[in-house]
């Protein structure tokens, strides 16, 4: 793998890793969601449909983090110009 795919690999798995941990969080907290029982978002139950954006966002942060590592621990080799 050329020094440039490296670069590029390793910013791609961490671009994915970041906006899938920043999906996950933020359906975690569900900051939209209002309960007529209760005054904090949290205590509110989670819909089946952001349950599914949840997991796909947690599988997404494993998947970036998967990228992430081949980037970090791949040899780079320098092309011949």
């Amino acid at each position: 793998m050329t020094q440039r795919k490296k670069t590029l690999v390793t910013v791609l798995g961490g671009g994915i890793a970041l906006v899938a941990a920043i999906v996950t969080i933020v359906y975690f907290f569900q900051p939209w969601r209002t309960c007529p029982y209760d005054d904090s978002s949290a205590a509110c139950v989670m819909l089946p449909a952001d349950a599914a954006v949840m997991a796909t966002a947690m599988l997404g942060v494993l998947v970036g983090l998967v990228i992430l590592g081949t980037g970090l621990f791949t040899k780079g080799v320098e092309s011949p110009r």
